[in-house]
């Protein structure tokens, strides 16, 4: 996943697992906050907040780390209007949907939008 191992989070991230489930439901409830650095990282990539709660209504996880050290984590692909959107995301210790960073897969650093690529796989022209 994408971001710095040294970033704090707004909020206490939750060792407890998370499921495509109850990221549905959470933002189906619209129980789910973003991080200063999400709200950043929307701002910049022109995604619209609800854009972001349509991603995760739809989402699958890519990537599951329930072992990262700052509280379990995921990164999900969702879709709003046809465009592909990554999300990060945690779960708070009040059981809300943390959105960590929000980004759009971009071909230098993404094969597909489910694919990662590995360093020297793509030319960047």
């Amino acid at each position: 996943m994408e971001g710095n191992d040294e970033q704090a989070y707004d909020m206490e991230i939750s060792d407890k697992p998370i499921s495509v489930g109850w990221i549905r439901e959470r933002a189906n409830k619209r129980e789910f906050q973003l991080t200063g650095h999400a709200h950043k990282e929307r701002q910049e990539e022109t995604i619209k907040a609800q854009e972001i709660r349509d991603a995760l209504m739809k989402c699958e996880i890519l990537e599951d780390c329930p072992d990262d050290p700052r509280g379990a984590s995921c990164l999900v692909l969702g879709y709003s209007e046809g465009r592909a959107i990554h999300v990060v995301c945690g779960r708070t210790k009040c059981d809300w949907l943390l959105v960590i960073t929000v980004y759009i897969p971009r071909p230098y650093k993404w094969i597909t939008h489910r694919l990662r690529a590995k360093r020297g796989d793509m030319d960047v022209t």
